[in-house]
């Protein structure tokens, strides 16, 4: 028994798994939060109302706002100004001519048809009326008639009246254009509001400086920008800033997701096609039958049963072989692997003498071992298998609870290894660190006959985390 992970496990060096597990899901809520709200139009909108809702003029701005008065502001001289023009006798005149029959009427002739026959008898009269004078006469005749029509007189005589003239007069004149604009001003809503609102002893209330503040004010109290208040000039979100999630599994589907997992081991694959067991193992591979989902846990079960599979026998080779038991195992050969990052997974410690439970990243050259949990007959992390004949180095496990979950992550970087629980660093080495690619496996090993029916190891979830790139 490792008596340091003893103490700790019992005195509570080691924090419960629980806590630690809230808290890095915490954490990265809080992290997507942040970029979230790092990146929003709801962030720009509040520092900019920050600084202008804090600053003197805006300060001064408001004070000022809250002295206007609708007397002596633009808006009255406008209203005084248009009153006037109202009054003025020549507006007045051309305003009811606007509006009049005769001015409609006048204007219909003239650009209707109605009077064409007349304009072109004239017309014709004048360079000499018709070809005899028995046809001149006719037309004269016709002329003198139209003439005498009402619509003829109406137009020959209106535009010398002084009511058109003056309306022609005003038309262009700078009273009338002022008058108008004066009158879309004074009649508009935005003008009404301006004059209740200057009249108004609340004005500030409904002013747009007071909306910018009550804006700055609820964006300050919003729960995401609070957060980002939170953790804007802290290093609190170092970990989630500086490394990013490449592989997860929380199991939370009902079967096994093989998009991210294989279930026949990947050196196995590579060389004979299928499973096979080591010399001296009691287990048969089941290619993924004994594997299981549920309550978004994986678990792989070892059965007490008799099962055919391949053994590696130093003599014969690959041979057939009826087993008493059956195992799985998984593996993201050929699918993910990575270089240099953190594992890390929530394993149930299961310690059992007769079974060996493994997790830990190997490579292509199928030499060094990371384990980051092993359990059973051995219970340990560490390096093993190491190049060029190195001993292994592991620290013992066996001074946790047995049937309790765990963090198990370990680190790798560059010349440098380090395995935590439940976030405390606990064990480390600094010498014969692989430099290549490696890929994730998990299986469940029988190393002698047990009197049990079947043993589970148990998976929460697992993780692999890589630095970003800058």
């Amino acid at each position: 028994m490792s008596l340091k992970l003893f103490l700790l496990n019992t005195f509570g060096g080691i924090k419960a798994t629980s806590k630690i597990e809230s808290q890095k899901d915490s954490l990265w809520k809080d992290y997507h939060v942040f970029v979230q709200v790092e990146q929003s139009d709801e962030l720009k909108e509040f520092l900019l109302l920050e600084e202008k809702v804090k600053s003197g003029s805006f300060k001064k701005a408001k004070a000022q706002l809250k002295k206007l008065k609708f007397k002596g502001s633009s808006e009255e001289r406008q209203l005084k100004q248009f009153n006037k023009l109202k009054r003025n006798k020549r507006l007045q005149q051309y305003l009811q001519v606007a509006d009049s029959a005769d001015l409609k009427r006048y204007e219909n002739l003239k650009e209707g048809n109605d009077l064409d026959r007349y304009f072109e008898l004239e017309r014709i009269i004048q360079q000499g009326a018709g070809a005899s004078e028995e046809e001149s006469k006719a037309l004269r005749e016709e002329f003198k008639q139209l003439k005498a029509s009402a619509d003829v007189q109406f137009f020959l005589k209106y535009p010398n009246s002084a009511a058109y003239k003056n309306y022609l007069h005003m038309q262009k004149s700078e009273e009338r254009r002022t008058f108008n604009e004066l009158k879309a001003v004074i009649e508009s809503d935005e003008f009404k509001e301006r004059k209740n609102y200057l009249e108004d002893p609340k004005k500030w209330e409904k002013s747009q400086e007071h909306k910018e503040e009550q804006r700055y004010l609820e964006l300050k109290n919003k729960p995401e920008i609070q957060l980002y208040q939170k953790y804007k000039n802290t290093n609190a979100l170092d970990f989630p800033k500086n490394w990013e999630l490449v592989f997860e599994d929380q199991f939370e589907n009902t079967e096994l997701d093989r998009s991210k997992w294989k279930t026949i081991n990947y050196w196995a694959e590579k060389t004979v096609g299928k499973n096979f067991s080591q010399h001296g193992d009691l287990q048969a591979f089941a290619d993924g039958k004994n594997v299981q989902i549920a309550g978004e846990r994986l678990r792989i079960q070892v059965k007490k049963e008799k099962r055919k599979g391949l053994v590696w026998n130093p003599v014969l080779g690959f041979v057939e072989k009826e087993m008493d038991y059956s195992s799985d195992s998984l593996t993201t050969g050929g699918i993910f692997e990575a270089q240099y990052g953190i594992l890390e997974a929530k394993i149930k410690y299961n310690p059992d003498k007769n079974f060996q439970d493994v997790f830990y990243l190997g490579g292509e050259q199928n030499g060094a071992r990371l384990n980051l949990f092993e359990c059973g007959a051995k219970s340990q992390f560490g390096l093993s298998a190491s190049p060029a004949g190195q001993a292994e180095v592991n620290f013992s496990l066996s001074g946790l609870s047995a049937g309790k979950l765990y963090i198990f992550s370990m680190v790798w970087e560059k010349g440098k290894l380090s395995w935590k629980i439940n976030d405390k660093e606990l064990f480390a080495v600094n010498s014969n660190v692989p430099d290549y690619p490696m890929f994730l496996n998990l299986t469940s090993l029988v190393i002698q006959d047990s009197q049990s029916a079947s043993h589970q190891f148990d998976v929460d979830w697992v993780r692999f985390y890589q630095k970003r790139k800058s």
